[in-house]
């Protein structure tokens, strides 16, 4: 392929552009060398410098097919004698031999010179008239010396006959057009695709709109004739006029047209110029489409995933922004100031729950209504729901705004969330000082990533982030059943601890979703009994509930099962490098995975340590405590395996128990059945998690059975 670049374009349109005179110069010099000036025979054609009329410039039938050009304005043709000393001596000399076309013009009859005298050198002598050029024509038949004209053509003209052409002779007062042929002004803006001197393909000037418009603009030799077809036809089936324009302003053309393409062209030549460069550029849809960063975000092998300086590096580089997620509202040049006042007002509810006779204590405190930029609904704070070094979390009810909270409608009203969930009247807002929006994105994140499925459902919904300089609130759903801490401790108190079967039904719905997240590339990182949310849906009506468990969901048990919350130290692994290594630089406790707590590199076992910690306390009602079995070297990083203080009892499934505590506290030393031998180790969860759902299929409906064991657990957290 060509290419065709600015600079050759240039050099191809100045040729075009260059002065008449100056070609007619150029081709009588030429012609003057190649004659002989020894030559003294009669036979000799007339010179330019005896040129005293006007002659025709030829040239080449235009691109669209049609032969009316530029180049077609009259010259004029050399009328003579054919003797130059004739001329010379007698200039008054009678022209009665000639024969007249018309009255008033002084018209000749051209003779033709024969085929072997068209080489016949000039006589010396200066030129009269330096502005024509003279080229000699063969007819075939020699004829008198002293009757002989010639007509000049193009260099270029063939050795066979053509036919003579007769020109009136100009006025004497008529300025021939010495300016190029086209107005360089007019021409620059207008070149393709009308007028191309390379056939070969080229580059073109028109837009990307124009390149989609015809799609088989890129595979024919000249961008501006279609495919097969001779010259573009409009309607009335005439060829387009040209788009160059001549001094008065008029359009010369045969059909005195512009085209489409022509227009668009001189009305926005600075914006056509900028679409060709992508066409130049890719010459594929692909030139238009949004480039987007590739590769992780934070470059390090080794980092502390919970660090200020990382989380806000990945916040100000993810795609798409953090600002177009729904229900997102940053506000940073403003000061809520809401803190100390929902802080004083719980204060005061929890004093009077505590002491029933001081019935002023409610009445001092009046509750903190939050109102949100860009939103339809007020909260009413009515208590604190849970604590924390630096989010507290607080029960809202959620009002419409303009509505009074004792309106018997607006504690049953409902409007739609975000993932197509329902938001009731109750929700939760946690405010978190100083305010960070990290939690908000990893909750959107997982719901995202995980889509419609049941590990999704065990995710708690994040509705609105409203961000201020002060701090910040999460509008988040709200369950008002407890914790798996909370069943852990009714259990206790009933029964002195929960049943297995209960305990393992509660399993296979954590590894489910943990598994669904790690997949996915994140991470929970807080993983506990009391972050773990009871997830007891009422069944619709015409939904029945079976007494035989599935491990699909089907028959009413997807509605029951966990939901996960306070994402405030999860990691998206997806934005770090796939070899990346967490550091953990804050004290540690028991509760830390084991690698956190030697200083070794760590990833996902942050969340397997969770989970043996959340199993170990469904199973004996005690938070884990752990002992290093083996110092000998494992590979994978790991130095030792780690097993529960405790001793299963022997009618549990001891076997699945253990499997399951040994590759939630061993995973290094289970990575051989791993895809390329790396964290996670999804593979050995789900098999396990297998095992566990074939096993309650099984023996769901020994003694009170699997259902009746829930249904009093539900009954249970009812009436608290």
């Amino acid at each position: 392929m060509t290419l065709h670049t600015k600079e050759a374009m240039e050099e191809i349109y100045d040729i075009f552009n260059e002065p008449l005179n100056e070609a007619r110069d150029a081709t009588a010099e030429a012609e003057s060398e190649e004659e002989s000036s020894d030559d003294d025979d009669d036979d000799a054609y007339t010179s330019a410098g005896e040129s005293t009329g006007t002659g025709r410039l030829s040239c080449a039938t235009s691109e669209f097919g049609d032969e009316t050009t530029a180049a077609d304005f009259t010259l004029g043709t050399t009328i003579g004698d054919g003797d130059e000393d004739d001329s010379d001596a007698d200039p008054d000399r009678d022209n009665t031999d000639t024969k007249s076309v018309s009255a008033w013009s002084e018209f000749t009859e051209s003779k033709h010179v024969p085929k072997e005298h068209s080489e016949g050198e000039e006589e010396d002598g200066e030129s009269n008239d330096e502005s024509f050029e003279q080229i000699s024509l063969s007819h075939g038949q020699a004829h008198d010396e002293s009757q002989e004209l010639t007509t000049p053509t193009s260099p270029g003209a063939p050795s066979h006959s053509l036919p003579t052409r007769f020109v009136p002779v100009p006025p004497e007062d008529c300025e021939v057009v010495t300016k190029p042929y086209r107005d360089p002004a007019v021409a620059a803006n207008n070149r393709l695709p009308f007028m191309t001197p390379i056939v070969e393909k080229t580059e073109s000037s028109l837009g990307i709109t124009t390149a989609h418009a015809q799609k088989e603009y890129f595979t024919v030799k000249t961008p501006s004739r279609s495919k097969g077809t001779p010259a573009i036809l409009e309607d009335d089936d005439e060829p387009w006029g040209s788009p160059f324009q001549d001094e008065t302003g008029q359009t010369v053309g045969s059909a005195g047209k512009l085209t489409k393409l022509a227009l668009r062209q001189l009305q926005s030549t600075e914006q056509l110029a900028a679409d060709s460069k992508s066409v130049m550029s890719t010459r594929s849809d692909s030139c238009i489409r949004e480039m987007k960063p590739s590769g992780p975000i934070i470059q390090d092998a080794q980092c502390n995933p919970v660090d200020e300086a990382i989380r806000a590096a990945i916040l100000r580089e993810i795609q798409p922004p953090l600002a177009s997620y729904d229900g997102y509202v940053a506000d940073t040049e403003r000061e809520f100031g809401k803190g100390a006042d929902i802080r004083k007002f719980t204060k005061a509810i929890s004093k009077s729950s505590r002491s029933t006779s001081d019935k002023t204590a409610t009445n001092l405190a009046t509750a903190p209504i939050l109102h949100f930029p860009t939103t339809e609904r007020a909260y009413h704070v009515k208590k604190e729901l849970g604590k924390g070094a630096f989010a507290p979390v607080y029960l809202v009810e959620s009002v419409p705004a303009g509505k009074d909270q004792d309106d018997e409608n607006s504690s049953v009203q409902t409007s739609k969330g975000e993932f197509g969930s329902n938001r009731r009247a109750l929700e939760a807002v946690k405010m978190e000082e100083p305010p960070s929006p990290w939690e908000f994105y990893i909750m959107r994140q997982a719901k995202r990533r995980l889509g419609v499925s049941r590990a999704a459902d065990s995710v708690i919904h994040a509705y609105e982030m409203h961000m201020f300089r002060d701090e910040c609130y999460l509008v988040e759903e709200f369950r008002d059943q407890g914790t798996l801490l909370d069943l852990v401790n009714i259990a206790r108190a009933e029964n002195g601890g929960m049943e297995e079967q209960l305990a393992m039904f509660f399993t296979v719905e954590l590894f489910r979703t943990v598994e669904a997240l790690h997949s996915n590339g994140l991470i929970h990182g807080d993983l506990k009994s009391d972050n773990i949310l009871v997830r007891f849906d009422t069944l619709p009506k015409e939904e029945h509930w079976d007494s035989q468990y599935r491990r699909d969901g089907r028959d009413g048990w997807a509605s029951k099962g966990i939901a996960l919350i306070d994402f405030g130290r999860g990691i998206d692994m997806k934005v770090f490098k796939p070899n990346v290594q967490f550091i953990a630089d804050w004290p540690t406790t028991d509760a830390d995975c084991a690698e956190m707590r030697e200083l070794r590199p760590w990833t996902y076992q942050i969340d397997y340590h969770g989970l043996a910690g959340i199993v170990h306390n469904l199973l004996f009602g005690k938070y884990i405590s752990t002992v290093a079995e083996k110092t000998t070297t494992l590979g994978a990083g790991a130095t030792k395996t780690y097993r529960i203080k405790e001793s299963l009892k022997r009618y549990w499934q001891t076997e699945i128990w253990q499997e399951v505590l040994d590759l939630l506290l061993n995973p290094l030393i289970h990575l051989k059945a791993e895809e390329e031998g790396k964290m996670p180790v999804l593979k050995g969860m789900k098999q396990l998690r297998e095992k566990m759902e074939e096993y309650l299929e099984r023996n769901c409906k020994k003694e009170v059975g699997l259902k009746a064991m829930v249904r009093r657990m539900e009954e249970a957290v009812r009436k608290r």
